[in-house]
């Protein structure tokens, strides 16, 4: 059985669109960023550019690039 690969499908005829009067955050969330970004990854980031929480605090280092990212 052969797998599926993007290159199998056929390019789309026409470019997707938002609704009038829609903005792309109206569908990106907090929780589709948490699923496709996980929290591992943005801690070893942090990490690696020095920029981790120095203490815990509120709103701690991973949470404010999530608020960034949205």
């Amino acid at each position: 059985m052969r797998g599926l690969h993007a290159e199998d499908w056929p390019m789309a005829r026409k470019a997707a669109c938002l609704p009038k009067g829609t903005r792309i955050s109206d569908y990106v969330t907090l929780g589709v960023l948490t699923a496709t970004v996980p929290g591992d990854l943005i801690d070893a980031v942090l990490s690696d550019t020095g920029k981790q929480s120095q203490r815990y605090r509120q709103l701690p280092a991973r949470l404010v690039v999530y608020y960034g990212a949205t």
